[in-house]
């Protein structure tokens, strides 16, 4: 099993989710060949919720690169 490389955190309103994603590890992630773009200048990450909310940020859910990479021909 690959190990997680979280990138931000999100926290869950009435509206949806909001998103803090750290730009120094995004920028990283893509240098270290963790995240690639599609032809349209996309990369994909994770959003996973949290068993329970962190007690000092209070986050429901995490921002992580997806594992396992897609395809380079899939445009996800």
């Amino acid at each position: 099993m690959q190990e997680k490389i979280y990138l931000g955190n999100a926290w869950e309103d009435d509206y949806g989710l909001n998103v803090s994603v750290n730009l120094e590890k995004f920028l990283q992630a893509v240098k270290d060949g963790h995240l690639s773009q599609n032809k349209y200048g996309d990369v994909r990450i994770r959003v996973g919720k949290l068993r329970t909310p962190n007690e000092k940020s209070k986050a429901t859910h995490y921002v992580a690169v997806a594992t396992p990479p897609p395809p380079k021909d899939n445009p996800f």
